[in-house]
């Protein structure tokens, strides 16, 4: 008995190791209901997401994680929406949760298929690789995107030196 107790506590224990129990580390399905802006939108998930705001509609908000879009009154702001809106308008998307932020947001890297929607907003130039939220895995990838899109000048890499969303979120407060 003693011996059996035994081995199920350690394989209870390489279980907990390899498949941690946490409301944010886990995937699933999600229909697209709405696009906010270039880096938000509203969907309605497959499964219950602990801690996440529901709408009275049913939708949750997802935000991408590791990047920051500009903001829809900033230059740039409705083409990133748009963006968004083309990649994911009205479809089912796989959300890699990562966080749920303040404000009850699903925080995740958003798929369509074998396409990383962040990952398109910023070689697209319709987002910065926001250097804080980015996980080791897409990090590398994040900045040689975006390195790119400024050489190639696309989207808000037009201008010449673009305000960052978080600085005109502050000014305009």
């Amino acid at each position: 008995m003693h011996k059996q107790l035994t081995k199920l506590i350690l394989l209870i224990s390489l279980f907990l190791i390899l498949f941690p129990l946490t409301s944010h580390a886990l995937s699933t399905n999600c229909a697209v209901k709405r696009v906010l802006d270039g880096d938000t939108f509203h969907c309605i998930p497959d499964t219950t997401i602990n801690g996440a705001k529901f709408h009275k509609d049913g939708t949750i908000s997802v935000r991408l994680r590791g990047v920051d879009a500009p903001e829809k009154r900033q230059p740039s702001g409705m083409d990133a929406k748009e963006s968004l809106k083309e990649l994911i308008g009205r479809k089912t998307v796989k959300l890699d949760i990562k966080d749920i932020d303040r404000y009850g947001r699903v925080v995740a890297y958003v798929f369509v298929g074998f396409v990383n929607v962040n990952l398109e907003q910023v070689k697209r130039g319709l987002a910065w690789a926001y250097t804080e939220y980015l996980d080791r895995p897409y990090a590398s990838e994040f900045y040689d995107a975006e390195k790119q899109a400024r050489k190639q000048r696309l989207g808000l890499w037009k201008e010449l030196n673009p305000t960052p969303p978080w600085e005109w979120r502050k000014k305009n407060r």
